[in-house]
């Protein structure tokens, strides 16, 4: 993955985060128990984010808090990978992925 470009803002990398999952503003906002409004301004950095809001923003969206807040890349995806490669068992290989997949479904 190329480097994070360090003037992207925090609603810039919000907004990329949603779009990569394939995530509407409406379906983020509804999981997260906010209007559609808020979303918008998180992504439009018309807002100061909580830290607990970010903490929850963070976890809908499947990365770290420091992610989006710029002090590191998302290579969240490439270390999963690289380390499911790792394992030699097939089977523990596909238990892992269906426990994954089960935790994914309950988000």
């Amino acid at each position: 993955m190329s480097k994070q470009n360090k003037t992207e803002t925090m609603g810039q990398r919000i907004k990329t985060m949603r779009i990569k999952l394939g995530m509407t503003q409406e379906e983020l906002a509804e999981k997260m128990l906010i209007p559609k409004s808020t979303i918008s301004a998180y992504e439009n950095d018309k807002v100061d984010i909580k830290g607990s809001v970010l903490m929850e923003l963070s976890r809908f969206l499947h990365t770290s808090p420091n992610y989006l807040l710029g002090y590191e890349e998302d290579n969240f995806v490439e270390e999963t990978t690289a380390m499911l490669k790792m394992i030699e068992d097939e089977k523990i290989r596909k238990v892992l992925l269906a426990q994954i997949r089960a935790v994914v479904e309950v988000g």
